[in-house]
């Protein structure tokens, strides 16, 4: 889906972005502020999840096979030339399983660009009975306060949604469960995200997809990789992301982008994200010009 302007343009050609959905499935809305920011010299493609799909039970039932089907597409519409690709939240777990598959069909992709998102299953993440784990958990109390998205909107139904996801969030602590694991088993993302507006069939791929990213374990990575992690994490849950990411791939780079997972994407944070990956595309572009 093109995203601003000047992926519609037919000419001159540009460098183009092909970004992965979020847990959402929809491209268009978490995209919209960082297409109009990389206005004119990026072409911004959202790769969503296609309607008419979802109500297909096996369609989002694992992280490999959602990666095959836009993978495919994507060879398709790019036929030729480097990709460059990334991937917001859950994107970016659906965006490194692409890059495996593209590279099988002899493309060349990267740098890939993950936006606040990382796999699950690397066996690299800080215990939570680790001293550190709470020392960064306890430096992000300021940070929520002056830029938490529930402190920024001050509603009343996301203060209710947040209070309950906060205490159910604690009590699923206090007995062994992870976060957005179920008490008989398996995942679901309501205490995560709040689905309520979406239709029947779209909170079901919501929930497949949530379940095939804990279900999902990936190869280590070498590649260059470029993760942009929010520097306000929840108020009780430490994402781990840069960390993660560090570990999982030694070429990873870190970006820290101030604002939370949400606020990042959009105004009045997503300027330093777009200024960043507008000068490292306008870099890798040059050179592969010249």
């Amino acid at each position: 889906m093109p995203i601003n302007d000047c992926a519609l343009a037919a000419a001159p050609p540009r460098p183009a972005f092909y970004c992965v959905h979020s847990a959402s499935g929809v491209a268009g809305t978490d995209f919209l502020d960082l297409a109009r920011y990389l206005e004119p010299s990026i072409r911004f493609y959202g790769i969503q999840a296609p309607p008419k799909r979802m109500s297909d039970i096996e369609f989002g039932n694992s992280v490999e096979s959602l990666a095959e089907h836009y993978a495919d597409a994507l060879n398709m519409f790019q036929p030729e030339g480097p990709l460059l690709l990334g991937g917001y939240c859950v994107g970016a777990v659906i965006a490194l399983a692409m890059a495996a598959k593209l590279r099988e069909l002899g493309r060349e992709v990267g740098p890939l660009l993950m936006i606040d998102g990382v796999p699950e299953n690397t066996g690299v993440a800080l215990s939570r009975w680790k001293p550190r784990y709470w020392l960064e958990l306890t430096r992000n109390v300021r940070g929520w306060f002056s830029h938490g998205d529930l402190m920024r909107s001050r509603t009343l139904h996301s203060l209710l949604w947040s209070i309950t996801n906060n205490a159910t969030a604690i009590g699923k602590g206090a007995i062994g469960l992870k976060r957005g694991q179920k008490l008989g088993g398996g995942y679901a993302i309501e205490g995560i995200m709040d689905v309520s507006r979406y239709q029947p069939t779209h909170r079901s791929f919501v929930n497949r997809l949530f379940q095939a990213l804990f279900s999902y374990t990936p190869k280590s990575y070498s590649g260059d990789v470029v993760v942009y992690e929010a520097t306000v994490k929840p108020l009780l849950y430490l994402p781990q992301i840069g960390h993660i990411w560090r570990q999982f791939a030694p070429q990873a780079e870190v970006v820290e982008i101030v604002g939370t997972h949400i606020s990042m994407m959009h105004e009045p944070y997503v300027g330093p994200l777009a200024k960043d990956i507008q000068r490292r595309l306008a870099g890798l572009f040059s050179r592969a010009a010249s």
